[in-house]
């Protein structure tokens, strides 16, 4: 069985910094957390050019309390994305079903929407998608585990 949960008025947070500069990324996510602010779907680059790349979702109404707390010198100006819709899909199939995750991305594909982020689990994807694409990426998905 496949389950499928949607969720509005996400906002999606992106910044980097050089791995030289110590890690202000886990003093933000501290701060963060004991602002009691939810975090999901937390995603890290691959260092780069001693570059460090993170991003994150939080709850569109989270916004105006996280602001202030994602400021530091040591990071890039935050890439900041509101008003996303997340899709979870959940299945036992995706545990021991190579192509799985393949057969999502190319329903996303063939809906013309590209993800904002992805992240996954044992048995898990979830997606951030713009709220135009939404409509297109819950039929999709839809048709694809009735």
């Amino acid at each position: 069985m496949t389950e499928i949960k949607v969720f509005e008025g996400i906002t999606s947070v992106a910044f980097s910094q050089k791995l030289t500069s110590g890690s202000a990324y886990c003093e933000i996510l501290d701060r963060i957390g004991k602002a009691g602010i939810n975090l999901d779907m937390i995603s890290a680059d691959l260092a780069v050019n001693d570059t460090f790349c993170i991003g994150f979702t939080v709850d569109d109404e989270d916004l105006p309390r996280l602001l202030p707390l994602i400021k530091d010198k040591d990071i890039s100006t935050p890439v900041i994305n509101c008003g996303n819709v997340k899709f979870i899909i959940r299945s036992q199939s995706m545990i021991n079903t190579p192509g799985f995750a393949a057969r999502v991305f190319s329903e996303l594909k063939n809906a013309g929407c590209v993800p904002i982020l992805i992240t996954t689990g044992v048995d898990e994807i979830s997606m951030l998608v713009s709220d135009s694409d939404s409509a297109d990426v819950g039929k999709a998905m839809a048709e694809m585990f009735e």
